[in-house]
């Protein structure tokens, strides 16, 4: 929240690191609530677990990441272009 303040972090970004600070302390306050998911899902131990949601977080973060790199590009293919425009124009 701080970095946000500061303008060092966007806000689309604070979202999956809230969730993760929030997820953090509730997996060690509840560990039971771990131990019924790794049952649920057929786990052999609540490593793997873990194992799986950070995995899944690692995977969020980078699928956020190629969206915002994806739209950066088009949006400096589009300035180049209008800059290109306006030079052969003078």
């Amino acid at each position: 929240v701080r970095l946000i303040q500061k303008g060092r972090l966007e806000i689309s970004y604070c979202w999956l690191w809230l969730g993760v600070g929030v997820a953090a302390p509730l997996i060690v306050i509840r560990y039971d609530w771990l131990l019924w998911f790794s049952r649920q899902i057929g786990a052999v131990s609540p490593v793997t677990t873990l194992f799986l949601f950070s995995i899944l977080v690692l995977f969020l973060m980078c699928l956020q990441f190629s969206l915002v790199i994806s739209l950066q590009r088009r949006q400096i293919k589009r300035l180049t272009q209008q800059i290109a425009m306006r030079t052969e124009q003078k």
